[in-house]
């Protein structure tokens, strides 16, 4: 308790005196504004700690019933957790204990969200408001991380960055709504001259002067107070390192500004570099003042053996890391070596996957660049002759007891325990498989308002989960069921997981695979992003690709090709998402009460979900029927699936991934849905892209799909302004940059309005 009280007495002396000398050293002109308020912030904080923390540090830690959020910003205020190296440690025969910060799991995807939210905010110190336009310079995940942020925050934003800096995320900025210019230099001192020189000739206001600042403080305010919260939380051992990649290295510094602060000087703060500058988000924008003012240690890694490493690190532990954060991890092995047995450091990982599926974790981009970096094996493919009995399967019925009592009417009656109902992400997790679930519900403030609707409209990012999407769920339920049970088959580490699906379960079950040993291969049809691919084959699994015209009975299809491969691979086991329980009950366990929990005391009137498999359809209206018994459930399906009723739509094809069947699958109940809605492509693509534009949402097309058609119930009922409307966005943009994000793609398919 006192030590949580102390850590929150900090973090409020921390901020006062930052908040004031930033202000005033803007105020007067003095680029070390920022530096003499975190001193006398550290001092404020130390001094007065204990006293006036212990009253905070009560509720630390504990997840507070009726949480939701205003804006995705505000969700970004909840602390990314720390999760060991396990398998590392043991390979590389370490006497010290590794953790990794996943910053990938922030609202745009990186370390700089924290950057980008603090440098809008002391814009608004002197004056910034809404509508405002704003220049800044950044590339990569950070001109991400800005345009994010502006969207949110209703800024008009143009990016200068070096040239090749937007060659990664010229896409997600162009949806953002963000405009980004490519300067002829090759340094971000020059291209920051330029953008200054332009903002003052326009009259709109540089955030340059406010970025450094602006990195130190949100890393020393909260990155490094969130590593000492977790730390404290499990009574790890004493922090001895913190490792991170080194961008400007204000965040290395402001991170060491903590350490300096409580006088625990002992805590090493190690900046990595690539020797040649050439991975992304490392080293080619280094502020030496600040590393040298702050003991920054300096450590450089080659790139070729920083991408192999990396490709390691997401194959075998499952933490889906860019590159700069599977070199930093790579440097702190390296360190491990060296400090004394015991020790623990903690990785602070810049980004995730999402900007390098086409880069480093591609083949053919690692062949085309010549890089050292062994490409993927091909994986087993099936005999092109095979006995027609394996193809006998009934994917209709759900595979076990799940039943309704008669009398309470709760579905309470089940072949397989149900999982009790945690509502608290731990800061410090067992393994990354523990990052899937506790997504956000964030209350929408303009998409509703723009289609004339007046209710309250809620929606849960799912995109948020450890793999990205609703599906690492019930990847997790249903490995969980089979290792207890048995059923549908024995899992033992090195037994093979085959799986036929859209691709976002695909993902799921490769991440649950990678942590837990198994080997996996996914068949998936040839319409799914390769952006999907890309990720499952960078967690290890094969990938086959099969005909998208063919019926799910067909022996090519992706459903038929996976009996065919169980027939014929030994020790093989089909979880089969159509008919496991586990699909639905993940849905009815978890996301479904953590709806309820987040909620609180506010009525819910109309639950919109997407349904593909339909366990989350199944699952999330089984309990929220018995729980509110009032609420309507909306399913939303598309034109060219049957799951609403063979009679409202023929089988035809159709963009829009991860929903829709041209049968029905066990794990869909179609009486817990009151009515159904059929959506359109179109639409679909055009709602997503609003979410993003104007919510700074970066959610996939099926979530563009379930907004869209619930604001259309919500206007058809008219709902009021008091009622809540809640809607699952089942995943987020990372498997679409080159699908609905891009305006060719759209263009082609005749999806852009005029």
């Amino acid at each position: 308790m006192s030590q949580n009280g102390f850590t929150n007495g900090f973090s409020n002396g921390v901020t006062n005196g930052v908040s004031n000398g930033h202000t005033n050293g803007v105020s007067n002109g003095h680029t070390n504004g920022t530096t003499n308020g975190v001193t006398n912030g550290v001092t404020n904080g130390v001094t007065n700690g204990t006293t006036n923390g212990v009253t905070n540090g009560v509720s630390n830690g504990v997840a507070r019933k009726g949480v939701t959020y205003n804006t995705i910003l505000e969700a970004a205020q909840r602390p990314t957790p720390l999760v060991p190296l396990k398998k590392l440690n043991v390979e590389h025969g370490l006497h010290s204990d590794i953790y990794v910060k996943l910053e990938y799991l922030n609202i745009a995807g990186s370390l700089e969200d924290r950057t980008a939210d603090k440098t809008f905010q002391f814009a608004e110190e002197i004056g910034l408001v809404r509508g405002d336009e704003v220049f800044v310079t950044a590339g990569g995940s950070a001109a991400v991380s800005y345009a994010t942020v502006a969207a949110v925050r209703g800024n008009k934003l143009t990016i200068f960055a070096p040239k090749g800096e937007f060659d990664l995320v010229d896409t997600i900025l162009h949806t953002l709504d963000a405009k980004f210019v490519e300067l002829s230099v090759e340094s971000y001192q020059e291209a920051r001259a330029i953008t200054d020189d332009e903002a003052q000739q326009s009259g709109i206001l540089s955030l340059n002067k406010f970025a450094t600042n602006a990195a130190f403080v949100s890393n020393l305010q909260k990155t490094a107070l969130e590593i000492e919260k977790a730390v404290n939380s499990k009574l790890i051992g004493k922090v001895g390192a913190v490792v991170l990649p080194l961008n400007t290295g204000a965040a290395a510094a402001g991170i060491a500004a903590y350490y300096k602060g409580t006088g625990d000087h002992g805590v090493r703060v190690v900046g990595v570099t690539c020797k040649k500058n050439t991975i992304p988000e490392m080293g080619l924008d280094l502020k030496e003042d600040l590393i040298n003012e702050y003991n920054i240690e300096k450590r450089e890694v080659e790139e070729d053996e920083a991408y192999a490493f990396t490709r390691k690190l997401i194959s075998s532990e499952g933490i889906m890391a860019g590159p700069s954060s599977g070199a930093a991890v790579l440097a702190a092995i390296k360190l491990a070596k060296e400090l004394p047995a015991g020790s623990t450091i903690v990785v602070v990982l810049m980004d995730g996957i999402r900007n390098y599926l086409r880069h480093f974790l591609d083949d053919d981009w690692i062949i085309a660049n010549k890089k050292n970096v062994v490409p993927r094996k091909d994986g087993p493919q099936p005999n092109s002759t095979f006995d027609p009995s394996v193809l006998i399967y009934d994917p209709t019925k759900l595979a076990g007891e799940w039943t309704q009592d008669p009398k309470t009417k709760k579905w309470s009656h089940s072949a397989v325990e149900f999982n009790k109902f945690n509502p608290e992400r731990p800061l410090v997790l067992d393994t990354v498989l523990d990052a899937i679930g506790k997504t956000p519900l964030v209350k929408l403030q303009h998409v509703p308002k723009n289609h004339g609707v007046k209710c309250n409209v809620y929606v849960k990012c799912e995109y948020l989960n450890a793999g990205g999407s609703t599906k690492d769920r019930i990847a997790m339920r249903m490995v969980d069921i089979a290792e207890k049970t048995g059923k549908p088959g024995k899992l033992v580490p090195g037994v093979t997981l085959i799986e036929p699906t859209s691709g976002n379960t695909g993902i799921g079950l490769s991440l649950v695979s990678a942590v837990r040993g198994y080997k996996c291969i996914i068949t998936m049809p040839k319409k799914m992003s390769k952006e999907k691919s890309l990720a499952m084959a960078s967690l290890g699994s094969t990938i086959i690709r099969t005909p998208n015209e063919a019926a799910f009975d067909s022996p090519h299809s992706h459903i038929g090709v996976a009996l065919r491969l169980k027939s014929e691979i030994k020790d093989s086991v089909v979880l089969d998402q159509y008919c496991n329980p586990g699909n639905p009950m993940a849905h009815y366990e978890q996301t479904a009460e953590e709806i309820l929990h987040d909620m609180g005391d506010k009525k819910i009137d109309m639950l919109v979900l997407t349904a593909g498999t339909g366990g989350t359809v199944t699952g999330i209206s089984r309990k929220i029927h018995e729980r509110v018994p009032t609420a309507k459930v909306v399913g939303v399906d598309p034109h060219g699936s049957v799951l609403a009723g063979a009679h409202d739509s023929d089988v035809d094809f159709y963009e829009v991934e991860g929903i829709g069947y041209d049968f029905l699958p066990g794990t869909l109940d179609t009486n817990v849905v009151d009515y159904w809605a059929k959506s359109h492509d179109k639409e679909s693509f055009l709602m997503a892209r609003e979410l993003i534009r104007t919510e700074g949402i970066l959610c996939g097309g099926s979530s563009g799909c379930a907004v869209h058609y619930a604001l259309q119930e919500c206007k058809e009922l008219n709902l009021p302004e008091d009622a809540n409307v809640v809607i699952l966005l089942p995943d987020g943009i990372r498997n679409y940059i080159t699908k609905f994000l891009d305006d060719d793609w759209m263009n082609e398919r005749h999806f852009l309005e005029v």
